[in-house]
C-alpha cells in the first residue's frame, strides 16, 4: 500500500523529519538531488548538454543540486535560475553558494524569446515549482513554461521534473495556469495525489518514487488516500474454507436486465461467479428467461411479470429472505418497472430484520434513485443492510450529488465522501481514476491500474458482479470495493495485453479475473 499525500501533508512531514526527527533539510535536499542524478543517469550513461530551470524555492534549489552533481560526472550544465530576492539562509542561497565554488554560475531568467533554447539543451531540469504550488503560473513562468513546452514537443527535448511537473496541483492533479510536459518526473518519500489524477498524471511521463529518508515515522497521522501497489489481489480476500460449501461462498441475488438488455444480468452474474460466488439468482423480466438460461445454466432464475407490482413484490421478498446479498441496477431501465422493482427493495430492507448482509447498487437503480427523491430518501432510511457499496460513473455521481458532471468532478474525493456520509454507503466513483469512499472513516482508495480498453459497454456490470462477489466473501463493505476495483482493472489490463485496447469487450475482463485471482 502506498499513500498519496497533499502539498499540505508533504510539507508537514518534510518539516517534522527536519524538526522533529532531527535529520536536516539540506541532507534530505542531497539525497532527493543524488536520487534524481542517479535517474538521469539511468537513461543517459553519456553526458549530455543540460538546462536546470529553477525558481527561487526548495525545488528550484533541489534543481540547482542535480546540476552540481551532473557537473561533477563532467556534463556540461546551464544554470537559468528565475528572477526574484533570494533569501541570505535559504537552501536556494547554499545550493547557489556551492556552484560558484565550482566556478559555475546561475544566470537569469529575462523571459525573453527563446532564451531557453539558447542554452542548446538536450535535457531539461524542470524545477520551478514543486508540491507548495497553490495559484496559477503567470509572466515568466509561463513564458518559460511554454517555452519548454514548444522545445519538448518539436525538438524532442528530454524534460525531467523535480518531484512534480512544474504548474500541476499536487493536490488533484489540475493545470494551473499551464504546466510542463515531462518524460520523467522523480518525486521524493512519497506520491503526490496530483501525480495520479487527470491531467496533471498524463504529464507526469515515467513517475519514478525515491526514498530520501522521510518515511511513515514523518507522518503525524495517517493521510487519507491510498492505492495498492504490490499487493496480490488474492491477499486482499479472505481465505477459502476448505470445508465450505455453494451455500457459505455466499448466495447473491442480482436485480438485472429489462427486455431488451439481458446482456447486463447475464455479464454481472458472470463476473459475481468468476469472483467467487457459490450461488447466484438472477431476478429479471420473463422475456430474458431463454437467453438467460441458455447463457448461464451455473445461474438460478426468477422470471417476473414487469407489470404486476404485487406478485414482483412478493417474488422479490422470497428471492430476498434466500440471499445472502443483493446487486441491484445493471439494466433494470429507468421506467415503471425499475420504479417498482426499487421501491419494493427498499421497502423491504426498510423492515425489522436483516433479510441480506449487503447491497450492491449500481447503473440504472442509481439513477432512478437519484431521479426520485422517495426513492433516494428510502434508501437513506433503510433499516438494512449496513453493507453497502453504490458504485456509479461520473454522469451516475453527478445526478446523485445534483449537479453538472463538470462540477460533479472538481473536489472528486470531498464530494465521494460526503455521498457515502449520506447514503451511508462505499461510493465508488467510476472514472479513468477510480476512487473509493468510506461512510464511516476518512479514507479514500485510489486505483492506479486499468487501461482504456475498459471503457467498453457492460464494464460495470461486471464491477459490480466483482462487488457483490468479494462482498460475499465476509469482508467489510469498504474493504470489499476497494479489492474488486483493483481486480476489475487488474484484468483489464491482463486482457489488453493479450487482445489490445481497441478489441477488448466487458467480458474479456471476466475471462482474465481468474488468472489475476491465483496469481502467485
Amino acid at each position: 500500500m502506498q499513500y498519496l499525500l497533499t502539498g499540505e501533508e508533504m510539507t508537514r512531514a518534510d518539516r517534522y523529519t527536519s524538526e522533529g526527527i532531527g535529520i536536516p533539510s539540506i541532507v534530505l535536499m542531497e539525497r532527493a538531488a543524488l536520487s534524481m542524478t542517479e535517474e538521469i543517469l539511468k537513461r543517459f550513461p553519456a553526458p549530455h548538454r543540460v538546462t536546470v530551470l529553477a525558481g527561487r524555492g526548495n525545488n528550484g534549489a533541489d534543481g540547482i543540486a542535480v546540476g552540481r552533481l551532473l557537473l561533477d560526472r563532467g556534463w556540461p550544465v546551464t544554470f537559468l535560475l528565475m528572477k526574484g530576492k533570494i533569501s541570505e539562509g535559504s537552501s536556494m542561497a547554499v545550493q547557489l553558494r556551492i556552484i560558484e565554488s565550482y566556478g559555475a554560475k546561475a544566470e537569469i531568467y529575462e523571459g525573453a524569446r527563446d532564451q531557453i533554447a539558447g542554452t542548446d539543451p538536450e535535457i531539461l531540469v524542470d524545477a520551478l515549482f514543486g508540491t507548495g504550488l497553490a495559484r496559477p503560473l503567470e509572466g515568466d513562468y509561463a513564458l518559460a513554461v511554454e517555452e519548454v513546452n514548444a522545445l519538448h514537443d518539436k525538438k524532442g527535448l528530454f524534460t525531467a521534473s523535480v518531484d512534480i511537473p512544474s504548474g500541476v496541483s499536487s493536490d488533484d492533479g489540475s493545470v494551473l495556469g499551464c504546466a510542463v510536459k515531462s518524460d520523467l518526473t522523480v518525486t521524493f518519500a512519497f506520491y503526490k495525489r496530483g501525480q495520479f489524477f487527470y491531467p496533471g498524471a498524463a504529464l507526469c511521463g515515467e513517475l519514478v518514487r525515491k526514498e530520501i529518508g522521510i518515511t511513515k515515522r514523518s507522518l503525524l497521522q495517517s493521510p487519507g488516500l491510498f492505492m495498492y501497489d504490490t499487493e496480490r489481489v488474492k491477499d486482499l480476500l479472505p481465505k477459502r474454507d476448505r470445508a465450505g460449501n455453494k451455500g457459505t461462498f455466499g448466495k447473491i441475488l442480482i436485480l438485472a436486465g429489462s427486455e431488451g438488455m439481458c446482456g447486463a444480468a447475464i455479464l454481472c452474474a458472470r463476473a459475481a461467479f468468476a469472483a467467487g460466488a457459490g450461488m447466484v439468482r438472477v431476478f429479471t423480466p420473463e422475456a430474458n428467461r431463454v437467453i438467460l438460461q441458455t447463457a448461464l445454466p451455473e445461474a438460478m432464475l426468477t422470471a417476473c411479470d414487469p407489470g404486476d407490482p404485487e406478485r414482483l413484490r412478493r417474488q422479490l421478498e422470497k428471492d430476498l429472505a434466500w440471499a445472502d446479498l443483493c446487486a441491484a441496477g445493471p439494466g433494470i431501465g429507468r421506467d415503471a418497472y425499475a420504479k417498482n422493482l426499487l421501491q419494493a427493495l427498499f421497502e423491504i430492507l426498510s423492515g425489522d430484520r436483516a433479510l441480506i448482509r449487503g447491497l450492491v447498487m449500481d447503473a440504472d437503480g442509481l439513477w432512478m434513485t437519484g431521479s426520485d427523491p422517495r426513492l433516494s430518501d428510502a434508501l437513506r432510511a433503510r433499516a438494512f443492510p449496513e453493507q453497502m457499496i453504490m458504485t456509479p460513473h461520473l454522469g451516475e455521481f453527478a445526478h446523485l450529488t445534483g449537479l453538472c458532471i463538470g462540477e460533479a468532478g472538481k473536489n472528486r474525493i470531498e464530494r465521494a465522501q460526503g455521498l457515502a456520509k449520506s447514503y451511508r454507503s462505499v461510493i465508488v466513483c467510476k472514472d479513468a481514476r477510480t476512487i473509493a469512499a468510506s461512510p464511516v472513516e476518512e479514507r479514500i482508495f485510489l486505483n492506479q491500474f486499468g487501461t482504456s480498453g475498459m471503457a467498453t459497454a457492460g464494464s460495470g456490470d461486471v464491477l459490480t458482479g466483482i462487488c457483490a462477489g468479494f462482498l460475499a466473501t465476509g469482508l467489510e463493505a469498504f474493504e470489499a470495493a476497494c479489492a474488486a476495483v483493483s481486480a476489475h482493472a487488474r484484468a483489464g489490463e491482463a486482457a489488453a495485453e493479450v487482445l489490445g485496447e481497441i478489441s477488448m469487450t466487458a467480458g474479456d475482463i471476466i475471462s482474465y479475473l481468474p488468472a489475476v485471482l491465483k496469481q502467485e
